[in-house]
């Protein structure tokens, strides 16, 4: 959900930068390394269940079918650290000499179109007319949101009208981030499309943000809440949690990172029906839905692919959905 956070920031920070010195270095840890030290037996339990995933082992991939160019697919993290956007020479080499680029959506170019688009989409994040967040939120424990040190300072009073999982992700990102993007970093994804539209190679969307927000809000309002209260008490986490994803994904081994924070953060009973939903709607049905829209473009070859990093392992992920397609996929990194 982090490809959202543009979006949000953008709805509930401004638009406009802000001065370089606001924005506080990000200074998480990573949490898998301090497992590794700490926790050696639970540091195996986690990897031996992220290398069971199937297509775990790369980021990016060839995709090739006989008589056709060859296309690519990557997997990226909606994040600006620049560890994770620079760019490695042969993944913007496959980038700028494609033919076509295909992004999750369309509109991911422009910060200011994201945010358009969402405003015209806004019945998908409010709430029943008459209806508070504050009313959904036990009193004992606004705080969590209200105080909340990942959330930018003054903006608490903006989400009175907005459904749960909406704050859930303005408040998965610690506050670094959120204000690297209002100073007018760019997110991998973003970036991708940037170098694209200025090469003047057209830009496909493999959903479109309704599609994206009806899966996100069609989560029962009493799940939204779970979710929420979960990401506000685990604020603390949330600058080890954004660094250990930067690690992992520099390391090629973001099937770890459920897992990980799986055994750190154990579960309550009332969210593993979230962790469902989430693997369900979020990550397999709209990789079966990305496939399908990819098909069409793969037929002339020469495509680059860019989506999120978790849709590409699995058994039901793009790499081993592409196969059953009929094209072979390889790792090349």
């Amino acid at each position: 959900m982090t490809r959202l956070f543009a979006i949000l920031f953008c709805m509930f920070v401004g638009l406009g930068p802000v001065r370089a010195e606001t924005a506080p270095a990000c200074t998480g840890i990573d949490l898998l390394a301090k497992l590794k030290t700490e926790r050696p037996a639970d540091y195996a339990d986690v990897m031996a269940s992220a290398n069971a995933v199937p297509n775990h082992e790369a980021l990016f991939w060839k995709i090739e079918r006989e008589g056709l160019p060859d296309s690519h697919l990557l997997g990226t993290a909606h994040v600006t650290d620049s560890r994770v956007t620079t760019l490695r020479p042969d993944v913007e080499m496959a980038l700028l000499t494609s033919d076509d680029v295909a992004f999750e959506l369309e509109e991911i170019a422009s910060r200011e179109q994201m945010a358009l688009s969402s405003l015209r989409l806004a019945r998908y994040m409010v709430l029943p007319g008459g209806q508070s967040l504050w009313d959904l939120v036990p009193d004992d424990q606004e705080t969590l949101i209200r105080d909340n040190p990942n959330l930018a300072p003054g903006t608490a009073g903006s989400f009175f009208g907005y459904q749960p999982w909406v704050v859930a992700t303005a408040l998965s990102l610690p506050l670094c981030e959120t204000l690297r993007v209002k100073d007018g970093a760019m997110p991998l994804d973003m970036k991708l499309a940037f170098l694209a539209q200025e090469k003047g190679i057209p830009i496909h969307g493999l959903e479109t943000l309704e599609e994206q927000f009806t899966v996100l809000s069609g989560m029962p309002l009493d799940q939204q809440v779970d979710y929420l209260m979960a990401v506000a008490r685990g604020a603390a986490l949330v600058p080890d949690q954004f660094e250990t994803l930067v690690s992992l994904y520099q390391q090629r081994r973001v099937t770890a990172l459920m897992p990980l924070m799986l055994k750190i953060q154990p579960m309550r009973d009332n969210e593993k029906k979230i962790l469902e939903y989430v693997e369900r709607d979020l990550i397999v049905k709209r990789n079966h839905r990305m496939a399908e829209r990819a098909l069409p473009l793969l037929q002339k070859g020469n495509l680059f692919i860019a989506v999120g990093a978790l849709h590409l392992s699995g058994k039901e992920g793009l790499v081993e959905l592409l196969r059953a397609a009929g094209y072979k996929v390889t790792a090349i990194h």
